[in-house]
């Protein structure tokens, strides 16, 4: 597909500028007996033959990446294309200067080639404000989505977990014999009874509210094993189904600590 639309602009690309070689040579050929004060002739002739070396570069460098291959190296075609473009802004600089200069006599003793000139400046200005709009435009695009799509990632990865899967986390009741007999004998790791949750004692607090569970506190221990007072974490899930310090994601089936 990428091909097909390379493909397509290259022919826009080329039949555009093959458009202005061919209203060149007929525009000189049908005002051979007009005698302009100022060298719009040359001009025009100039012009057509940037375009056909525009398409000239255009064509080798399309076969360069489709072939990998060419009769001009591709270092060189680039800085042939890149010194047709600067002497093209150049050239128009002096063919509006030929127009300037030339008046109402140019316009007088010349028409044809007069407005042809005016005509060929006209689109280039034209060309080069209809890309500084689709580039603006392009920009304003991104600019506006970003946001939109940066929220809405947010809120896909912060979808709050149900009721219903809040309700089925264990809870347990914290007492405080329990985290004082715990300590004492320097266990390792949390052990869980089937309605007490024994921690060690520096560990005995919750991370949300940052406050000591007291006697009898109602806790909840996530599948991640880190546990919180129920009353908070249940207020964390609604909003963030994710455990407040490992980031896992209660709701994914099956999912690793991340």
């Amino acid at each position: 597909s990428n091909r097909a639309l390379s493909k397509s602009f290259l022919v826009l690309d080329v039949v555009w500028n093959l458009g202005f070689v061919l209203v060149s040579i007929v525009g000189l050929l049908f005002t051979m007996r007009e005698k302009p004060s100022s060298p719009l002739r040359v001009w025009i002739g100039g012009y057509g033959m940037q375009c056909l070396l525009h398409v000239g570069c255009v064509y080798y460098d399309y076969q360069w990446r489709i072939n990998g291959q060419g009769y001009i190296p591709s270092s060189i075609l680039k800085k042939l294309e890149s010194a047709n473009t600067i002497a093209s802004s150049f050239w128009w600089v002096f063919g509006f200067y030929c127009v300037v200069t030339g008046g109402q006599s140019l316009l007088q003793d010349s028409p044809c080639l007069y407005w042809l000139a005016v005509v060929f400046l006209a689109l280039d200005v034209f060309f080069m404000l209809f890309c500084i709009g689709i580039a603006f435009v392009i920009c304003l695009a991104l600019f506006c989505s970003i946001p939109i799509l940066a929220i809405a990632y947010a809120m896909t990865i912060r979808e709050g977990a149900s009721e219903d899967e809040i309700r089925l986390l264990p809870k347990y009741r914290f007492h405080q014999s329990c985290a004082l007999r715990l300590s004492a004998s320097s266990a390792s790791s949390d052990w869980l009874s089937a309605d007490k949750l024994a921690l060690q004692l520096e560990d005995s607090e919750c991370c949300i509210c940052l406050t000591q569970y007291f006697e009898g506190a109602e806790l909840c221990n996530l599948p991640c094993n880190h546990h919180f007072h129920f009353g908070c974490i249940s207020r964390w899930l609604r909003i963030n189904a994710t455990c407040p310090l490992c980031k896992f994601n209660i709701k994914a089936k099956g999912d690793t600590l991340v």
